[in-house]
């Protein structure tokens, strides 16, 4: 089982993972699941899936989260 999850602060992300660890569940934050879009967009995996404007787009709405 594995959670993604947005917190608030790197405080609030070190507690959440240690309590997570601690329970077998892994745990990803928001940032961590788009970065490894990007990179998977980016390496040329499963761009076919997208048109030459929703990856665009896509990529566009990453950067700007970050």
């Amino acid at each position: 089982m594995a959670l993604i999850i947005n917190p608030r602060n790197k405080q609030q992300e070190k507690v959440v993972r240690a309590f997570l660890n601690s329970l077998d569940i892994g745990f990803y934050s928001e940032a961590e699941e788009d970065a490894a879009l990007v990179n998977a967009i980016q390496k040329g995996k499963k761009t076919a899936l997208l048109t030459k404007a929703e990856k665009r787009d896509f990529l566009k709405h990453l950067k700007q989260i970050e």
